[in-house]
This record gives structure tokens, sequence and C-alpha cells, in this order.
């Protein structure tokens, strides 16, 4: 039997059960720091390393998110995480063995 590898936009779409998330179910888990009215901010300054968008413009409208987007940013984020973790690894061992 073969096995599925899942990557990170499958992930995200079982934890939200769309491929278009509210801005508020992404801010929750992403951005739990912002309030809502910081999420609302952010959003309408497109601040955000991901697309914000609306099907309506009426003013209450909510805010969407692509998990494709989203899981781009986040991998991303990783791999340049994981790159500078993986340099100051280095740096240390180097420095420990002289």
């Amino acid at each position: 039997m073969k096995t599925g590898k899942m990557n990170l936009s499958d992930y995200l779409f079982m934890q939200f059960r769309t491929m278009t998330p509210t801005l508020d179910q992404v801010g929750t888990i992403y951005y739990p720091h912002l309030s809502k009215a910081k999420l609302l901010e952010k959003a309408r300054k497109n601040d955000f390393p991901f697309v914000c968008y609306k099907l309506d413009r009426t003013q209450k409208a909510p805010y969407f998110v692509d998990i494709i987007d989203l899981a781009f940013v986040l991998n991303k984020n990783y791999e340049d995480y994981a790159k500078d973790y993986e340099l100051i690894t280095k740096h240390s061992l180097s420095l420990a063995e002289n």
C-alpha cells in the first residue's frame, strides 16, 4: 500500500476544513497576540505576507485567506529559520572544537 505524503496546505485544509478560512480563524491560531481590530487594520493595509480578501465590499464582510498562500508563507518562514539555525549550530560547533 502506498502512503501519500501530506504537505502543509493539506494539513491547513484539515485544520480549517475549508480552502478559504476567515482571517479571524487564521488569526486565532497564527496571530493570537493581535486583537481583532489590529487584524482588520493589517488586512486593510495589506500588511500580511499573504492575501486577505473580501467577497463583498461592505464594511462588515469578513476577510478570507487562501490556505495555499498561507502555506507558502509558513513554509518560507520555516525554511529561513531552519537555515539560520543550521548556520548558528555549525558556527557554535566550530567554536567549540577550537
